[in-house]
C-alpha cells in the first residue's frame, strides 16, 4: 500500500490519499472476493500475493484460485507461519545452512577423492620408473607404456571429473549463500515498512552502546508512534492503518542520519536509535517528523472518506551511566505514554 501525496491547496496541507489500485487495495479486494478476515496476517498474505513477492505464497494461492480450491483464514495464517513469520525465517536459514554444510561437505570429499586419484597416478610413474630403470625387454617396456597411457587417460577423466563437480558445487555455495543473505534480511526486516525490526534492532543497540561506551560518547534512543491509528483501524480498516505507518516511517528515516536507526518494535510503535546524539538533537529530530506528519490531511482515496489530520508522539532520553539496554526501552516507552496522554502531538525527552 502506497500513499499517493498531492498538495490540497484549500486546506494548506499535504493530502495523503490511501487506497486506490495499488497493492493494498488490491489485496482488499482478494480478502473481500474469498471472504477472509482482514485480520494482520491475512493481509499480510494477501498483500505478499499482490507484490509477488514470495514465490511460495505466489504459487499456492494461484494454484488454489485456478483449481476453485478453498481459501479461509486457515490456510492463510498456515501460509504466514510458513513463509513469513519470524519463525519460518529462522527455519530458512537454518535449512539453507544446512544444505550450505552439506555442500561444503561434498566438495571437501570430491577434493579428498582427487588426492588419492593423484596419489594412486603418482605411484603408477614411480613403479613405471623402477620398471624401466631395473632394465626389461621390449614386451616389458610395451607393457609398461600401456599401463602408463591406461593411467593417465584415467588420471585425465578424474581431474575433469573434478573440474565438472567442483564448478558445480561452486555454483551450489554460491546460490545458497545468496539464500542465507537474503533470509538473514528478511529475518531482521519488518515486511511492511522495510525498516529493521525488533530482532535487529537488538543486535544494533548492543553494537551501538558498546562503541558509546568505548568512546565515550553520548547515545539517545526514542519511541514513536502515531495517536489514536487505533482508532483510525476500526473506522477505515487495516489497510488505511499500515499506510499511514509506512508514511510515519519514511519520514523519521528521511530525517535521520546514516549512523542513526530507525526500527519498527511493536505494532504502531517505533524505535529510534541515536549514537552520539545530545538530547537536545533528539528533540529537534523529533519534532521534525511531529510537525512534518501533522502538515497531512488522510483521505481514503477509493471511497473519499475524510480520516482528516493525524498527530505523532515521542519519548525517549539519553543512556545513563550503568543502564542496561531494556532499561533504556522501558524508559523509552514509559515517556512515549506520557506524551500520548490527553490528545498526544508531544514529544518528550528526558
Amino acid at each position: 500500500m502506497q500513499a499517493i501525496l498531492d498538495s490540497a491547496s484549500d486546506v494548506g496541507m499535504i493530502e495523503a490519499k490511501i487506497g486506490g489500485d495499488g497493492l493494498a487495495a488490491r489485496a482488499i479486494a482478494f480478502s473481500e472476493k474469498y471472504k477472509t478476515p482482514m485480520t494482520p496476517t491475512v493481509f499480510a498474505v494477501w498483500y505478499a500475493y499482490c507484490a509477488r513477492e514470495n514465490a511460495a505464497i505466489y504459487e499456492v494461492l494461484d494454484k488454489a484460485m485456478n483449481t476453485g480450491q478453498r481459501l479461509n483464514e486457515t490456510v492463510l495464517t498456515a501460509l504466514y507461519e510458513e513463509h513469513l513469520s519470524p519463525k519460518s525465517m529462522s527455519d530458512t536459514m537454518v535449512d539453507a545452512g544446512k544444505r550450505l554444510h552439506s555442500t561444503i561437505g561434498e566438495v571437501s570429499d570430491a577434493v579428498e577423492r582427487n588426492i588419492k586419484d593423484h596419489t594412486l597416478f603418482s605411484g603408477t610413474l614411480r613403479s613405471a620408473k623402477q620398471s624401466l630403470t631395473h632394465g626389461s625387454s621390449k614386451a616389458d617396456v610395451s607393457a609398461v607404456i600401456t599401463k602408463l597411457h591406461k593411467a593417465n587417460q584415467e588420471h585425465i577423466t578424474a581431474s575433469q571429473r573434478m573440474a565438472v563437480q567442483l564448478e558445480r558445487k561452486r555454483a551450489e555455495v554460491a546460490k545458497l549463500k545468496a539464500e542465507l543473505i537474503e533470509a538473514k534480511k528478511a529475518s531482521n526486516t519488518d515486511y511492511l515498512t522495510g525498516l529493521p525490526n525488533r530482532r535487529l534492532l537488538k543486535d544494533q543497540m548492543d553494537d551501538a552502546l558498546f562503541n558509546a561506551r568505548q568512546k565515550n560518547q553520548r547515545i539517545t534512543l526514542m519511541m514513536g508512534s502515531v495517536d489514536e491509528l487505533r482508532t483510525v483501524n476500526q473506522r477505515f480498516g487495516l489497510a488505511a492503518g499500515d499506510n499511514i505507518l509506512r508514511v510515519f516511517a519514511a519520514e523519521i528515516k528521511k530525517n535521520l542520519r546514516t549512523d542513526q536507526v530507525a526500527a519498527r518494535f511493536e505494532g504502531s510503535r517505533f524505535a529510534v536509535l541515536l549514537p552520539d546524539t545530545h538530547d537536545r538533537e533528539a528533540f529537534a529530530i523529533a519534532e521534525r517528523v511531529r510537525k512534518a506528519f501533522r502538515e497531512r490531511e488522510w483521505v481514503v482515496e477509493h471511497s473519499g472518506a475524510k480520516i482528516g489530520i493525524l498527530t505523532a508522539s515521542f519519548g525517549g532520553g539519553c543512556l545513563k551511566s550503568g543502564e542496561a539496554p531494556d532499561d533504556l526501552l522501558l524508559r523509552a516507552s514509559e515517556l512515549l505514554e506520557r506524551a500520548q496522554e490527553g490528545v498526544g502531538d508531544m514529544v518528550i525527552i528526558e
